[in-house]
Formats: structure tokens, C-alpha cells, sequence
């Protein structure tokens, strides 16, 4: 046996698996570029400069918060770019954190929180904990039920449990909040749904917000290789149609949790 070579071959093996670690907190210039655009204004600019103002006067006042937001998206990135499976653990465990982070000092109604809890989804569906990615994929529903991501990777989970009636369920509720999105309407065909699409819920004019109800005033970027989502618009105060009764009184949104 060359030890030589061997003794080679274990550090490189442990320079790579070190990698990830070895990339810095904040986004680079590259990365900050696949951001969304308020990213760089928190990360980058000073909170007096008028970058900052102009976006916490858009998302809220917990815009101070948003640098760890915007680090869990790009530690997601880095999860895909990722070779070794220790980087993508590092890179999927700083993402959790700092998402996690939002969820722990951010007020409920921040703007940006349905899409903090779609991308909690998207972390514990990257690391097998389906649980937790469904009950986050839940919530960035009921935050914004114009979320046409979170529909398509809820039922994503139940294609591959061979539940498909859940998956249209799904898919076919998600349509009704955003009937123009062919993602979902291509996902409704191809899970079996009849055409014509579902009738859309139409629109009621908005109570006064709440912290409980507010909507976030700008759409998130995705982390790498979703598809285009249309900017979120605000889910509306009250059905025009009586939803049928599904969950129990306290938890009208356990109809897509799993059985």
C-alpha cells in the first residue's frame, strides 16, 4: 500500500469536506446578485442610507431582521451547489437557523413570513423531515394562500406517498386562489383534474390589517431552481364562497396535513 498517496487522498478528502465551512456568513457579490433586491439593501447599506428606509417603509419594521432571511435563502443556494454531502449538511443546518431565526424574533405578521415558512418547507423536505415540511408548508398557506410555490411542493409530498387525491385536492385549492398559474394548472392536469380549472374565489375588498393578517407589500426571490412565481398579492379578508368543513374549529388548515 502507498501511504503516501493514501495520506494524500484523507486530506484532500477533508479539505473538501471542509469547504463549506470555510464560506464566509455573507452572500458574496455573485451570490448577493441571485438575491432579492432588499437583500442588499440590509446586508449591504448602512440602516440610515436610503436603500434601507425605502424597504422597511415596503416590508415593515422588521426589515432589521431580514439579513438572516435573506442568509437562509442563500445558504439554500449553496446547498445545491454543493458536492459533498458534508457541505450540504452544513449549508441545509445554517439555513434552518437563520430561517428559524425569523420565526423567533420577527412579529407573525412581518410581510415577508409566508415565504420564511414556504422556505422551512423546502429545508426539512432538503433534509427528509416531512413532518415539519408539511406543517410549514401549511402555514406559508394559510399567511398567503396566493402562494402558488407552497401548493405545488405540498402536493409534491403526497405524489410521492401515492396519495394523488390528496395531491389534486391540493393543487385544485391552490388554483382557486391563483387560477392564472400554469404551474398549478399544469400540475392539475397531469394529477388527473377535469377541465375546465376550478372557479376561481373571487376577490372581497380587505378589512383593516392585522398583525395576524398582513401581507407582504413585496414577492420573495426563491432559492435555486424554482420556477417563476407572480408577485403576491394580498390573500382576501373573507371567502365569498363557505369553504367546505374540513379539520376541526381550531384548525381549519389540517386538511393537508398528512393522515
Amino acid at each position: 500500500m502507498n501511504w503516501k498517496n493514501l495520506g494524500v487522498s484523507l486530506l484532500l478528502s477533508t479539505a473538501c469536506a471542509q469547504a463549506g465551512a470555510a464560506e464566509p456568513w455573507a452572500p458574496s457579490d455573485a451570490e448577493m446578485a441571485s438575491l432579492p433586491p432588499y437583500c442588499k439593501a440590509r446586508m449591504k447599506s448602512g440602516q440610515g442610507s436610503q436603500d434601507y428606509k425605502t424597504w422597511e417603509a415596503s416590508l415593515g419594521k422588521d426589515f432589521i431582521h431580514t439579513h438572516h432571511y435573506c442568509a437562509g435563502l442563500n445558504f439554500i443556494n449553496r446547498y445545491y451547489r454543493a458536492r459533498s454531502n458534508n457541505d450540504k449538511r452544513f449549508n441545509i443546518s445554517n439555513a434552518e437557523g437563520n430561517l428559524q431565526y425569523m420565526v423567533s424574533h420577527a412579529d407573525p405578521g412581518y410581510s415577508l413570513m409566508p415565504d420564511v415558512h414556504l422556505n422551512l418547507g423546502v429545508v426539512y423536505s432538503l433534509s427528509n423531515q416531512p413532518v415539519k415540511a408539511i406543517s410549514h408548508f401549511n402555514k406559508a398557506i394559510e399567511l398567503n394562500p396566493r402562494q402558488p410555490r407552497a401548493y405545488s411542493s405540498l402536493a409534491d409530498y403526497y405524489v410521492k406517498s401515492k396519495q394523488t387525491g390528496k395531491a389534486l385536492d391540493i393543487v385544485t385549492e391552490g388554483l382557486r386562489h391563483n387560477p392564472d398559474t400554469k404551474s398549478l394548472q399544469r400540475r392539475y392536469r397531469e394529477l388527473g383534474g377535469k377541465l375546465p380549472y376550478p372557479d376561481a374565489i373571487a376577490s372581497v375588498p380587505p378589512t383593516a390589517p392585522t398583525a395576524e393578517t398582513s401581507e407582504p407589500a413585496a414577492s420573495a426571490a426563491m432559492p435555486a431552481e424554482p420556477a417563476t412565481v407572480a408577485p403576491v398579492t394580498p390573500a382576501p379578508a373573507e371567502q365569498a364562497i363557505e369553504p367546505p368543513k374540513i379539520g376541526s374549529p381550531t384548525n381549519p388548515y389540517c386538511r393537508f396535513c398528512p393522515d
